[in-house]
């Protein structure tokens, strides 16, 4: 495995017509598809040469893995095939790996009547490097894209894939997609038994699929073409027998997300919580923002972190039932100095403003609707989301799978008792300082009542935080009390609440007396790293927990990774993404197995 390294930016691709009206590329002078149709082409080399639909009948999950995406022909058509499909897999994965992807705009122009194009296009990420899962028909077909060099990318995928469609630009055109090594790490992630088929016959591609395990025929090509090229992977996959069945300790975001992304893909899941409702703890603030974090050196955690932001956006708002205000968050630097670092920042990243804008004073001010302190980032695809109303969608999505029972305290000692055919996920937190070097912060958030002096319909953020509540007023916080879990209320911290906010919104909090205001103090788990660990310890039983802050942001890519593994499906981030919420990161070696 390469030592991990921060991706290149993305260059966007640009799409022209020729004279006859096909679709090409000015960078790599060559058309998307043959003057005979895309959607033909689709069907006839990729779809029948991988024997599909066929082959993936009886599946509960199958993988396709694509080399250039380009107008996204051949994931439509693979799509428009499964849903004809009665017998198609409870999840159709398709893993598509693109250097230059187009701008949603040129999509559209490519596909100006295609409703499935249109409800890809609805979903249509910012142009980041990495991968990026977009789910259709309620999950059951899941789209991977990977923006990146495919010499960058398939080192780093965890995708074990049963049919492979190889699309890039021709091979004089663009010799870095057909290189051994890129053909080689195809091989590596085919499953026993996978196909390959593809357009092109080429001695060079031939020789490097066949030294990649494939062994391989021609049959007749497509339009102008003699012949196409397929192979076959020696063996045979069957799907081995999974446990279908967990029980989740803890009803916060953790567990939740958890319990919804398991019954997502069939499981049957218990949801074991103490309290008398969900959304306690932790998870149960009126208000939280969800926002991405800004790292000049762009680490895998904060690859991970900015992987866990766009996913988080994009599921709180296929979920309606959260009650996601996605008005845009609006981040204000503290000083010239930190300002001029989130420039760095967004310049290095190739940051498009899908993700993130930098504004001055006055722009900050016009998406507020206030006066502020000054410049900073403005973040469209941000939000606010009542956290207990995000924690009621996960369980409510799959009503039939998941049952949550209240006032159920579990031991430690239980967690050793629970049914064996079971899976245990302890979303707790508590506890877990035994096996892990977890922490409790203390974090005490202040309501400031409705009053039509403070108009705010975003949330701000900086130095501490600010943002609507569900029945009106607003959330301001938090503190961070290091070895401190008395929950009491302080108005001492209500004060520093309040001075944080003045510091960004001069104003706000005037006639404010920190005595006289409510608010809920509850315990953060964090982790030395300050990034979550979801997965396994030991046979049986996982633990999902180490949010800290960020539990909106983290919880639903974590809880992703956690199933698919479990499912042994692709990950949704490269493998030392994945790598990095691992539990035995920290755990003993005892306890690793």
């Amino acid at each position: 495995m390469p030592a991990p390294s921060p991706p290149a930016p993305i260059l966007p691709g640009r799409l022209d017509f020729d004279e006859r009206g096909t679709p090409c590329s000015p960078e790599y002078r060559d058309v998307y598809h043959p003057a005979a149709g895309g959607a033909a082409q689709a069907r006839h080399v990729f779809l029948a040469g991988n024997g599909l639909p066929e082959r993936w009948r009886g599946r509960t999950s199958f993988t396709v893995l694509e080399t250039g995406f380009g107008l996204g022909v051949n994931f439509l058509e693979t799509w428009r095939a499964a849903r004809a499909d009665p017998r198609a897999p409870l999840r159709l994965h398709y893993v598509s790996i693109e250097k230059h992807p187009l701008p949603g705009d040129a999509l559209r122009r490519a596909h100006p009547d295609d409703a499935l194009a249109a409800a890809l296009l609805a979903q249509w990420p910012p142009l980041l490097a990495g991968l990026h899962r977009i789910e259709l028909d309620a999950g059951r077909v899941v789209l991977t894209l990977a923006l990146g060099d495919a010499g960058h990318v398939l080192p780093r995928l965890a995708a074990p894939a049963d049919a492979i469609y190889l699309d890039g630009f021709a091979p004089a055109r663009n010799p870095d997609m057909w290189t051994p090594g890129v053909l080689r790490e195809i091989g590596r992630l085919a499953r026993p038994g996978a196909t390959v088929a593809t357009w092109t016959v080429g001695t060079a591609v031939r020789e490097a699929l066949a030294a990649a395990g494939f062994d391989l025929s021609l049959r007749p090509g497509f339009a102008q073409k003699r012949d196409m090229l397929v192979g076959t992977k020696p063996g045979r996959y069957a799907e081995p027998a999974r446990l279908r069945r967990a029980t989740v300790i803890g009803a916060g975001l953790a567990g939740t997300c958890v319990a919804e992304r398991l019954a997502s893909r069939g499981w049957t899941v218990t949801v074991l919580e103490r309290e008398a409702g969900a959304a306690h703890g932790a998870s149960g603030n009126p208000s939280g923002v969800v926002q991405p974090v800004l790292n000049l050196a762009d680490a895998p955690n904060a690859r991970l972190s900015r992987a866990a932001f766009l996913y988080a956006a994009r599921r709180l708002r296929a979920m309606a039932a959260t009650g996601f205000d996605a008005g845009g968050v609006l981040r204000l630097a503290r000083d010239a100095a930190q300002q001029a670092r989130f420039a760095e920042i967004l310049r290095r990243l190739g940051a498009p403003p899908e993700l993130a804008q930098l504004v001055d004073a006055a722009a900050a001010a016009d998406h507020a609707g206030r006066p502020v302190a000054g410049p900073g980032v403005w973040f469209p695809l941000g939000g606010w989301v009542h956290p207990a109303a995000a924690c009621r969608a996960n369980l409510d999505t799959h009503p039939e799978r998941i049952e949550l029972r209240l006032r159920h305290a579990v031991s430690r000692a239980d967690l050793d008792s629970l049914a064996a055919d079971a899976l245990t996920v302890d979303a707790t937190g508590a506890g877990l300082a035994r096996v892990l070097p977890v922490a409790e912060v203390r974090g005490q958030v202040s309501y400031l009542p409705p009053s039509p002096a403070r108009r705010l319909a975003i949330a701000v953020t900086g130095d501490g935080y600010v943002a609507p509540m569900p029945g009106g007023g607003h959330c301001a916080g938090a503190s961070f009390g290091h070895d401190d879990t008395d929950l009491s209320v302080r108005a001492a911290d209500h004060a520093d609440n309040l001075a944080r906010v003045a510091r960004m919104l001069p104003g706000f909090t005037a006639g404010l007396a920190a005595a006289a205001l409510d608010g809920r103090a509850g315990l953060r788990i964090t982790t030395p790293d300050r990034v979550p660990a979801f997965g396994t310890l030991r046979a049986g039983h996982a633990i999902a927990t180490g949010l800290g802050a960020r539990g909106l942001v983290w919880a639903p890519l974590c809880a992703e990774i956690m199933a698919s593994h479990l499912e042994d499906e692709p990950l949704p981030v490269e493998i030392e993404l994945a790598d990095a919420i691992e539990p035995a990161r920290f755990a003993a070696p005892a306890v690793r197995g």
